[in-house]
């Protein structure tokens, strides 16, 4: 069935991401603007339906829709759906807007079956392709959906319809760092992604470019410091936009890689340790975000990451900052099982002995030094076991120097 094309699918947040304009003068202008990330300022009246669904108020939404011909039907099947509306669309449409109904009723849940992509071009092949990702990922086929996306990138780029593709390859990107274990592919994808991104995308779009390149050039870097600093650059540009008062959890996550970032940095000159100063202020930012209660497993790692921060940071208030080091320490273990993580909690154990060591405070050192050895050996692991025992030595060192 016929519908008006190019359509700004994928342009903007569900549902008005799926829903299609009319075949009309004033949509086609809209259309144009929208595929390069402008948002009219002022939707024209026959567009009412897709500015209010864009601000979340569907029945607004719904109560704009222009008629009952099928794509209007369809729209508010997205917007509201409705017992057997999908079925009654499926049975009257073809070809692009069957497509489109068919991953309506696929992202709904009505079917496990995802949408056929033969025959299919441009932004809707696309959309197709991208439902069709999400079902082999189900399936745990990860290259089969790598491969989907590749083809949905393609699609997009052909109309062109720059947003589409840039939000395809951020989530190919995504898929390639995360779960294939593939970061500098990811980073290829995000470089391409950020070359081609229109002038007037959205800054979350571009922060969210930013941080997921960030993030793979981080773990990159890990081997290759080359990457760290261009990856303390991205998430300086993410935090530009994704700042504590307006968007609070994507600040945590920002600054808790920036400091990360920062920490496993070479330190090769007195000024470069200025860079632990940023850290810890970093992680003390992601802090104000993260409480056990609200975000546990998020917390314990900046937690974690803060206190040993702090037991390298160099300052005239050594002492205070080991101090801190060990109170943190002790907040984790507070909220750390033994039983379920004996090998997190020797760590931690291991840690907060050697602040205590620094600190001279030096029974109490080795008493969760002893439990965390007793721990790593426990578990056969013989490269902690040896660590431990570096710290003893130094205390026995520093005990025979007092």
């Amino acid at each position: 069935m016929s519908i008006a094309r190019p359509q700004p699918l994928g342009v903007l947040p569900w549902p008005a991401g799926l829903l299609l304009l009319p075949d009309t003068a004033q949509a086609a202008q809209v259309t144009t603007g929208l595929l390069t990330g402008t948002v009219p300022v002022q939707w024209p009246d026959e567009l009412a339906f897709m500015q209010h669904a864009l601000n979340d108020e569907v029945e607004l939404a719904v109560a704009s829709l222009p008629g009952q011909d099928v794509v209007s039907r369809y729209n508010r099947a997205v917007l509201v759906g409705g017992e057997g509306v999908w079925e009654s669309l499926a049975a009257e449409t073809t070809g692009d807007l069957r497509a489109l109904v068919d991953v309506g009723a696929f992202t709904v849940g009505l079917t496990n079956t995802p949408p056929q992509s033969d025959g299919l071009d441009g932004e809707i092949a696309a959309i197709v392709r991208s439902a069709r990702a999400s079902a082999q990922l189900e399936a745990n086929d990860v290259d089969g959906a790598l491969g989907e996306l590749a083809l949905a990138i393609a699609a997009a780029d052909a109309v062109p319809s720059p947003v589409l593709a840039a939000t395809m390859r951020l989530t190919r990107a995504e898929l390639l760092r995360e779960v294939a274990g593939d970061p500098a592919a990811a980073m290829e994808e995000l470089d391409t992604a950020i070359r081609l991104l229109p002038a007037g995308v959205s800054a979350e779009l571009r922060a969210e470019m930013h941080l997921a390149r960030g993030l793979a050039r981080h773990e990159v870097g890990q081997q290759n410091p080359a990457y760290l600093l261009p990856a303390v650059n991205d998430f300086t540009e993410a935090a530009k936009t994704f700042r504590e008062d307006t968007h609070p959890e994507m600040f945590a996550t920002v600054s808790q890689h920036l400091a990360l970032t920062y920490l496993i940095m070479p330190m090769s000159s007195e000024g470069d340790r200025i860079r632990v100063g940023v850290a810890v202020n970093s992680l003390r930012a992601a802090l104000r975000i993260y409480t056990p209660q609200t975000h546990p497993t998020a917390w314990a790692s900046t937690q974690l990451n803060l206190a040993n921060a702090l037991q390298y940071l160099p300052s005239v208030h050594q002492e205070d900052n080991l101090d801190e080091a060990v109170h943190l320490y002790e907040e984790i273990l507070q909220h750390r099982d033994r039983t379920s993580d004996p090998l997190g909690y020797a760590r931690i154990l291991a840690n907060q002995g050697n602040a205590l060591g620094h600190l001279g405070v030096f029974s109490d050192a080795r008493e969760r030094l002893e439990i965390a050895r007793t721990i790593f050996a426990e578990h056969g692991d013989n490269e902690a076991v040896a660590g431990v025992d570096e710290i003893v030595a130094s205390l026995d060192q520093a005990q025979a120097g007092h």
